[in-house]
């Protein structure tokens, strides 16, 4: 029988670990993560769970994968999917605050703030992060105000306006990454923040306007996300930029640092972590108004929540969210999130191959 030379080694690693201490201690998160790879942590038992609109196709997807991989000789088990936040559930997936109480919190996939903009024949826009902050304050009014940042690009004579309603989580994405930027507005914004305000008004842009809105909404409805003007190259001369799409989301979700507490894992950008390229992708300039989407668990008395969220942490799974419109989490966070979310459950065994 082989197994291949990665949970080979961890194995090895963990073995070795155990014979050096004299108690039994926690298998180590990597050794824990590799071994949950090679097979399906599956507990008896259905669970509800809660998601966002702008998540509901991908949550309904790992249903059903679900469905198909927790089966005979596995125990069975399946969620259900629901979008009203009146209805009890056993877990939920949200980047806000969780309704139900929360039993324990890990983050799930990433998310970001985007400048969304409606400008005929001009199909891209970078904007510099103290234009970003004279939009939000009305300071910068007008649309060749930003010739500076787009040295490759004519912009007309045209008043920028601002869409009133910003999503808060958005938003607060963008302002946080303004103060690292060190051109926090001072002043009134011309926004609002709503929690989780509907999309539509958004696909409706005026010519010439405005408005901040998750990157999930923004790829929902096809809308055009600016990018962020940091600069000119030295050698090349070419403008240096920071795009919100996959693998500028992803460099920053790398940035992430991680706090615990009994019950929650947490995650924080660090702008002294260097950015580095997920698997497949090549290095990107870290697009860093990001946040993390968590995955909540509301119901203790059954170890199935937990297994559901185990589940969606798989790599597999994950790997399903950048078709969509969320990007994954970053491999070490991934590793760590799945490993505290499946304290409990039952240790799964690696199947062999001939």
């Amino acid at each position: 029988m082989k197994i291949s030379r990665f949970i080979a080694s961890a194995l090895i690693a963990s073995s070795a670990t155990l014979a050096l201490t004299a108690c039994d201690p926690p298998m180590p998160p990597e050794v824990q993560a590799a071994l949950d790879e090679m097979t399906y942590t599956c507990v008896s038992g259905d669970a509800s769970v809660r998601s966002p609109e702008y998540m509901n196709d991908i949550v309904v997807g790992w249903a059903d994968s679900l469905s198909y991989s927790c089966v005979d000789p596995e125990p069975t088990m399946t969620f259900s999917v629901t979008t009203d936040t009146a209805t009890p559930v056993d877990a939920e997936i949200s980047a806000y605050p969780a309704v139900c109480e929360p039993k324990q919190t890990v983050p799930v996939a990433v998310d970001a703030g985007v400048f969304v903009f409606n400008l005929p024949d001009v199909g891209n826009i970078n904007i510099s992060p103290a234009h970003m902050a004279g939009i939000l304050t009305g300071d910068v009014t007008d649309w060749s105000e930003l010739a500076s940042d787009n040295p490759q690009t004519t912009l007309p004579s045209l008043p920028i306006s601002v869409l009133p309603e910003a999503d808060e989580i958005a938003l607060q994405s963008v302002i946080d990454f303004l103060k690292l930027s060190n051109v926090e507005p001072t002043k009134d914004l011309l926004v609002q923040p709503v929690a989780s305000p509907s999309g539509d008004q958004y696909s409706l842009l005026e010519l010439g306007q405005i408005a901040v809105v998750p990157y999930s909404y923004a790829v929902y409805y096809g809308l055009y996300p600016a990018a962020v003007f940091l600069g000119i190259d030295e050698e090349t001369g070419e403008p240096v930029v920071a795009v919100p799409d996959l693998e500028g989301i992803q460099s920053a979700a790398s940035q992430f640092a991680m706090s615990k507490t009994a019950s929650s894992l947490s995650v924080k950008l660090d702008k002294n972590i260097a950015p580095s390229a997920a698997s497949g992708f090549e290095p990107a300039v870290p697009y860093q108004a990001v946040y993390p989407v968590n995955y909540y668990t509301c119901n203790d008395e059954t170890l199935v929540p937990r297994a559901v969220g185990r589940f969606f942490l798989r790599l597999d799974q994950q790997g399903s969210l950048g078709g969509y419109n969320f990007a994954p989490l970053a491999e070490n966070i991934r590793i760590e999130s799945a490993y505290f979310i499946r304290q409990g459950l039952p240790t799964p065994k690696p199947t062999p191959t001939e």
